[in-house]
């Protein structure tokens, strides 16, 4: 990876990209090269560039403030965030995590737009709640013979 690549080439988005692009890129990028899940040579060190990315340019006074760093003709090489990964990084961009995050537009939200591990919940919910159903329609069947 060049030195002087842009946090927005490393997250693969023009400089006009919105807070949804911006998640949206991350969270492809970030499930493409997750060291959980990528094995490769330099994963590892891809991903960490990928997560100093987002976090600078999620965050709107820091993207503020690397976008006016770099207006001059020197790129990246200007801003220097003292960006060091989080003790809790892999509990904020766990393979998991970033793999159930929301997508815009992936679906009609509301319930649709939980994790697989909620809706895994929500499914063995909905079949207790029906079989208790049953169990009751049963117990009032035999009651009124």
């Amino acid at each position: 990876m060049l030195l002087s690549q842009s946090y927005y080439d490393i997250l693969e988005i023009d400089q006009h990209a919105t807070i949804a692009d911006i998640k949206k890129s991350f969270r492809l990028l970030a499930l493409k090269h997750h060291p959980d899940k990528n094995k490769s040579y330099g994963s590892h060190q891809r991903f960490l560039k990928i997560v100093e990315a987002y976090e600078v340019l999620s965050d709107e006074n820091s993207r503020r403030k690397y976008d006016l760093i770099n207006s001059s003709s020197n790129l990246s090489s200007n801003f220097n965030p003292r960006w060091t990964p989080s003790a809790d990084l892999s509990k904020f961009y766990s393979y998991e995590v970033i793999k159930n995050w929301h997508v815009p537009n992936k679906s009609a939200g509301g319930m649709w737009d939980i994790g697989e591990k909620e809706n895994l919940g929500m499914w063995k919910t909905t079949l207790a709640l029906f079989g208790s159903l049953a169990c009751v329609a049963g117990f009032i069947i035999i009651l009124s013979n």
